[in-house]
């Protein structure tokens, strides 16, 4: 986005009583100083403009429009300096970009503000601004209108709410480029009085890339790829190659984007977005070696767009001082930071990806989901895995030694497995400890809406009240990623209340222990393998809480139905005959993280081996005795 100088041409003055009559003269610089900025000749442009203000030094136009010409000469460096000459407009015309918009003349400094805040990545404030400028798009300079609300568009999308930026590129292609049509077909049958844009096709191109952006954002894959197809090649070949395989990553097919993100060109150029290309290639390329499960190999590519991210904030051709505005936002250290935190995760590598993600959720503490993986490289670090566990001579090394004979004989039990639980005293000091975890998962279960399973059904005389009957749609934020729909918060609920239970356990919190697993079971979108772990937590909890019978009940291997996937169940959509026929295969998927136990059968033996344990704890011996004897 670039600063709006509609406001340069000299035609767009209007005398007011405040201010003293245009002369012929400074007519003439205002024609002159608008042809040489559209010319980028902005050092003739700033001297017109420096004589056109010391004769109008109180008109706010002329102090507005030489700021604009001074920062292009500048090559937009001296933020500061047009920051400063912003607001002393803004003292002129006795307004505030924090207050409503009173006069349409305002628009263009409500705009420029925004231009600044969107490059220094402060969305939301520049959104403020530009839905003060939204009910008034209609009596805008058609310029300053077109660039007004593509810079909405850009915003919603970077504020992640695609429906209002699809609702601004319809309006804009409705007002703008069917004009356009009209204009057209108007000349072509021989009525001059309307001509053509002449950058029509390259109007509908950008429009089409903003509906393709927000068609994938929205997950609507159909429709997203058809606008895809109508972009032609020649129009921004790069971002339509990424927008291809954006497509294809969301579709699934890994591997096909893998080759198609191959032929992005590889440098270390930053483009007019301020994106750094090779970042973005070894962040993506590191995304797909995540979903193929090749971890290492993506926390390879994470590295080497970390390094890349460094040296081009650390350039001396754009250092802090002389960087252009367009390129104020260009680091992606703390997403990059994420992104690695959750591939070393998977690497194994509890201790460094904790690392990783204790930086980003200094930047993203509103996201529930990066206090989960926190808690998780804390329950990783602490224990590797829980397939040692599972063998029954792990099991046995609590019997050190046994003394008498027969009837007599007794046995010697020592202090049982080492879970290896570390502590560190102080729950609020940053470290990968199970108290550290503890504190996380509060905050994670803190920052999601109320669950829905504890609200009170409204009475049925307030059901006919629409106002009274709503469905709680809320999208949870979760950057740097896109907000979390109602299905993926259900989802996510199950793991953190999964890990709530287990971190309690750890802790000898078993009443909580047992609130969470009670929680966890009674989720509808609950996995196979959360379900078989809610059961083993809350049997246990419920043992050390001396309800036995209660334990036994949780411990029945017939709880285990069908399969203990780590996946939740996923949501079915019916599709036509048609569809299903040109429906391309997917790369299979599957569990990202291999836990144990993989099959039905050893995850019934584990409860067939707890249940045995819990009879020999009431005394039936005999019980215990047959399902002891099944699981050996």
């Amino acid at each position: 986005m670039s600063e709006q100088n509609a406001e340069e041409t000299g035609g767009d003055y209007q005398d007011t009583p405040s201010l003293p009559a245009i002369t012929s003269q400074q007519s003439e610089l205002m024609k002159q100083a608008s042809q040489d900025f559209e010319k980028k000749n902005y050092a003739a442009c700033v001297s017109n403009m420096s004589k056109l203000a010391s004769q109008r030094s109180t008109d706010p136009k002329v102090v507005h429009n030489k700021g604009v010409a001074e920062f292009y000469n500048s090559q937009m460096k001296n933020k500061d300096d047009f920051q400063k000459s912003l607001q002393n407009v803004c003292r002129m015309m006795s307004s505030d970009v924090n207050d409503t918009l009173e006069d349409v003349d305002q628009a263009v400094i409500f705009y420029n503000q925004a231009v600044l805040l969107y490059h220094l990545r402060q969305y939301k404030a520049a959104l403020n601004i530009m839905d003060k400028i939204a009910p008034v798009l209609e009596h805008l300079e058609e310029n300053l209108s077109k660039k007004s609300i593509l810079l909405m568009v850009e915003l919603y999308l970077s504020t992640y709410q695609p429906e209002k930026a699809m609702n601004r590129v319809s309006y804009f292609e409705k007002t703008y480029c069917n004009k356009s049509n009209q204009a057209q077909g108007g000349s072509e049958k021989g009525n001059n009085s309307d001509k053509p844009d002449p950058n029509l096709d390259s109007l509908r191109n950008k429009i089409s890339v903003y509906k393709t952006r927000c068609l994938l954002m929205l997950k609507s894959l159909k429709n997203s790829k058809k606008e895809l197809k109508s972009l032609p090649a020649s129009h921004q070949p790069l971002s339509g190659l990424y927008l291809k395989c954006y497509q294809d990553y969301l579709s699934g097919y890994y591997k096909r984007t893998l080759k198609t993100l191959s032929l992005s060109p590889q440098t270390s150029a930053v483009n007019d977005r301020g994106d750094c290309i090779s970042v973005m290639y070894n962040n993506n390329l590191a995304c797909l070696h995540f979903h193929l499960r090749k971890h290492h190999l993506g926390a390879f590519h994470l590295r080497k767009a970390l390094q890349e991210n460094e040296n081009a904030i650390k350039d001396p051709k754009i250092s802090d001082k002389d960087r252009p505005l367009y390129l104020m936002g260009m680091s992606r250290h703390y997403e990059l930071l994420y992104n690695m935190g959750i591939q070393l995760l998977h690497c194994g590598q509890s201790q460094p990806a904790f690392d990783c993600l204790l930086q980003a959720v200094q930047v993203y503490q509103t996201n529930p989901r990066l206090w989960l993986r926190l808690a998780e490289c804390c329950i990783q670090f602490n224990r590797e895995n829980n397939e040692d566990d599972r063998k029954l001579e792990k099991r046995l090394e609590v019997i050190q030694n046994s003394v008498g004979m027969g009837i007599h004989r007794k046995l010697i039990l020592g202090p049982g497995l080492k879970h290896n639980i570390t502590s560190s005293g102080n729950s609020a000091i940053p470290a990968p400890t199970i108290e550290f975890a503890s504190l996380c998962i509060r905050n994670a279960l803190f920052l999601l809406p109320d669950d829905p399973l504890d609200k009170d059904p409204l009475p049925t005389s307030d059901q006919s009240d629409p106002s009274k009957v709503q469905v709680d749609q809320m999208m949870v934020p979760a950057p740097p990623g896109n907000p979390m729909r109602p299905l993926d918060v259900a989802y996510l609920r199950c793991s953190i209340l999964c890990s709530a239970a287990y971190i309690s356990l750890c802790l000898n919190d078993h009443l909580m222990a047992l609130n969470h697993a009670k929680n966890l079971l009674r989720q509808t979108k609950i996995s196979g393998a959360q379900r078989y772990l809610g059961n083993l937590y809350m049997a246990e909890a419920l043992v050390v809480l001396d309800r036995i019978s209660d334990a036994v009940n949780h411990l029945q291997p017939d709880l285990i139905k069908s399969d203990i996937n780590i996946l939740p169940p996923e949501e079915k959509v019916e599709k036509t005959d048609k569809e299903k026929d040109k429906e391309e295969p997917a790369d299979e998927k599957g569990p990202l993280y291999q836990w144990n136990p993989k099959e039905l059968s050893q995850a019934k033996g584990i409860m067939n081996y707890n249940l045995a344990a819990v009879y020999a704890i009431r005394g039936d011996f005999n019980k215990a005795h047959s399902h002891l004897s099944d699981v050996i």
